[in-house]
């Protein structure tokens, strides 16, 4: 820091109180800092305690929580003890029974009634596949039959309109054909009608001469 610049902060913290104080605040704490010292912490279950907040328990019943911790392993260990020894519950109608070990009849009753269910989920598959054919068939024969409709009614309009087209065609030669008739029938009159005016003008002048 440049001379100068000193003198104007020394000067400021002596007029100034505030300053002054904040000063000395913050060389305490730099003092305090230098003479910090790390601690060990001791041990600290965050789980445990924030339980024993959530639910207000006191201090006296930390062994009872701390063998509390203990019972999801021991469920797991009894059931993998389960799981190796090959342990059955059967409930039957005279009561509950416990067998170790190898069970062939209860291994010959689960297979039968895999064997049951096997059979019955066979027998649906099949009703279902057969149901499914019938409506295949019906929707099969429903479509034929309506584009054989459909083809009886296309055919149908199709004639009707080729026989329009004749039956105009028809109509139109007999017009023209009339026309034509009477156009020679027209001609006709006309050159008779020429002929008579020439005979009466050659009568007429014979007796003339």
């Amino acid at each position: 820091m440049a001379p100068f610049a000193r003198e104007e902060i020394e000067l400021h913290l002596n007029s100034c109180e505030i300053c002054g104080s904040e000063l000395e605040a913050l060389l305490l704490a730099q003092s305090n800092l230098q003479n910090w010292q790390d601690q060990r912490v001791p041990h600290w279950d965050r789980g445990v305690d924030l339980f024993k907040r959530e639910h207000r328990v006191s201090g006296s019943t930390t062994g009872f929580w701390r063998w509390w911790q203990w019972v999801p392993t021991a469920a797991s260990f009894a059931m993998l003890s389960i799981l190796f020894l090959n342990v059955s519950v059967v409930s039957g109608e005279q009561g509950f029974s416990i067998t170790f070990g190898d069970n062939s009849s209860s291994q010959q009753q689960f297979q039968s009634q895999l064997t049951e269910f096997q059979e019955l989920q066979r027998d649906e598959i099949q009703a279902l596949i057969t149901r499914v054919e019938d409506r295949l068939d019906s929707n099969s024969v429903q479509l034929l039959q309506a584009v054989m409709d459909q083809t009886q009614q296309i055919t149908a309009d199709n004639l009707d309109r080729i026989y329009a087209f004749f039956e105009q065609n028809r109509i139109r030669d007999l017009e023209d054909m009339r026309v034509g008739y009477q156009a020679l029938v027209d001609s006709d009159y006309e050159t008779i009608r020429t002929l008579q005016q020439l005979a009466q003008f050659v009568s007429y002048q014979e007796p003339v001469r």
